[in-house]
């Protein structure tokens, strides 16, 4: 009976360590307001991560897949977001302000009241796109009566 409650010990304990282990990237913690500004998580896997008000400005995440992560009201002020995968995230309220999102999949990402000031995307990837009272790259606002 002992042997058994250690053994279960053991396998809580492991399982606990992997989990926070696979739940960083580099110095960031992937978790909702995670302070990762700056940090290097080129090619992550975070499809479906909870990072709403993280602070990931001018991380670097090329090539990152975000696909149906919540980054609401996430800071990406001057992120490198190259070739990310994005396609059914929620980006409301977001500061992607000087971001780079060229050849990032925007396919019915929720930009909602995003500002995207200055950013490099272009008009066919925002096509999908949800635009509400989205502030465009020119500074221009999309949608504002939805």
């Amino acid at each position: 009976m002992v042997a058994g409650a250690i053994l279960v010990a053991l396998v809580v304990l492991a399982s606990g360590c992997a989990t926070s282990e696979a739940s960083k990237i580099g110095a960031c913690p992937i978790r909702p307001g995670a302070l990762c500004a700056g940090n290097y998580m080129r090619g992550a896997k975070l499809a479906g991560s909870g990072l709403f008000d993280a602070a990931l400005d001018h991380a670097d995440l090329a090539k990152v897949d975000l696909s149906g992560a919540d980054l609401s009201g996430a800071s990406m002020l001057g992120a490198r977001l190259v070739g990310a995968r994005l396609e059914g995230a929620t980006l409301s309220y977001a500061d992607l302000r000087r971001a780079n999102l060229r050849g990032a999949d925007l396919t019915h990402v929720d930009l909602t009241a995003a500002d995207l000031t200055g950013a490099r995307v272009t008009p066919l990837q925002l096509a999908s796109a949800i635009l509400c009272r989205t502030i465009m790259p020119d500074g221009t606002e999309a949608h504002p009566d939805c």
